[in-house]
Formats: structure tokens, sequence, C-alpha cells
């Protein structure tokens, strides 16, 4: 684990994988070799756009407005944001807590969607402002929801849920990981410095591919509609 960081070693916890945590009971698992051991900050971006292009496409018929990037992308890292620094500072009790709860994920998109019917009529139709705010309830509840998939996807595949049971704290005991005694800037320094290991390369991919495809199908289409 020094390698991503500088360990504080207040806890005396055995060493388990990064992310991964630890289970006090015997579950039976599913083979699942090709799952990565945790979705890093691009990956949850790469994996909140893909929910909310299929979620625009489906949904609306149009293509995702670039506007509601913003709040997909801070909604895409919330929960780390406030948990992994609550975790390293002994705030909280482990760095997939309070905001990885479904309840928090409940309150605050309540939350946001209250502010923005609130701030309804402030700004003219069809003004930066206006749009931002029409648009971040939604990409705020798809961000954040993706970012709770991606942490518990390979345990729900593998049929075991008692390590997801973060998804509804406080309602069960967290466990300690090794990896809350690392500052989460210092091992996003780490784990950033050589690309090439970050275990969402293909995600990354994936998602770059179809915002340039969605882009480029966008522009046909004008370029056909003013050609008739």
């Amino acid at each position: 684990m020094a390698r991503h960081g500088f360990h504080r070693g207040r806890r005396n916890c055995p060493s388990v994988p990064f992310g991964l945590p630890v289970a006090p009971r015997t579950a039976i698992l599913i083979p699942t070799p090709h799952l990565p051991i945790s979705v890093l900050p691009l990956g949850h971006l790469a994996f909140a756009y893909l929910w909310y292009a299929g979620y625009a496409t489906i949904g609306t018929h149009r293509l995702p407005a670039r506007v509601a990037l913003v709040p997909l992308a801070v909604a895409s890292q919330f929960p780390d944001l406030i948990d992994k620094p609550l975790a390293y500072l002994e705030i909280l009790p482990y760095g997939r807590s309070l905001a990885h709860s479904l309840f928090t994920f409940a309150i605050c998109s309540l939350a946001v969607w209250w502010l923005a019917s609130r701030l309804r009529g402030r700004w003219g139709d069809g003004t930066v402002p206006e749009s931002l705010r029409a648009l971040t309830p939604a990409a705020f509840a798809v961000g954040y929801l993706s970012h709770l998939l991606g942490d518990t996807y390979r345990f729900l595949l593998a049929g075991d849920l008692w390590p997801a049971r973060f998804l509804v704290y406080p309602l069960f005991p967290l466990p300690e990981s090794p990896a809350d005694d690392i500052a989460p800037w210092n091992r996003m320094l780490r784990i950033y410095q050589d690309m090439s290991t970050h275990p969402q390369l293909e995600l990354i991919a994936i998602a770059l591919a179809v915002f340039v495809g969605l882009r480029v199908r966008r522009y046909w289409r004008q370029t056909q509609t003013e050609r008739t």
C-alpha cells in the first residue's frame, strides 16, 4: 500500500487489496477474474457519462447537453470527495460510508431538485444558467448513482451483498481499510503518474469514443439539414 502514498500506520489492519472492504464473514463468490479492484476517478467519470448518454438518448431523444456535464462530473466524484478525506481524518469509519449510502444519495438528490425548483424563473429561457438549472437534477442523480454502481457492481455480479453494505450505512457496521490511512490526494497523485496502469483505460476509451461519435453524428445531421 505504501506505493500509493504515505501510510500513517494508525490502524492495525490486515493487508487487503486497495479499495476492497474487509468482509467479516465468509461468502460464496462467483469467480470474476476480469473485474478491476477499484474504480478510480476518471473511471467513475467515464462510467457516469455513458449512463447519462444512455439516459439522454432514451429519455429525451437528444444529445447530452454539454452544460449538463458539469453537474454530472461533480456528482460522479461526490461520494469520494466526502468520504475519502473524512475517513483519512478519522471523522468517518471508512472511505465508503456516509456519502456512499443510498440514504445520502436520496437526500442530496432531493435537495438539488428542490433548489433547482426554487430557482425556476430566475433566468430567461435559452440562457446558460437556465439550462444548467433545468438539467442539473437529473445529471446530478445519474452521476451520483453511477458512482455507487461502479463501487458495487462486482459484488452484485458475484451475488455477494455483504461487502456492499455501505450502501445502507449506518445500518450495518463497516470495516476499517488500510487504504484510508493514506492521504487520498497522495494516492491519486501516485496512481495518475502512470496512466498506462489505470484499471479503467478501456472504459475511458469507450466513453471518449461515444462522446466524439455523438458530436460527429450531430454535426453530420446539421449539415444534412442545411443542405436540404
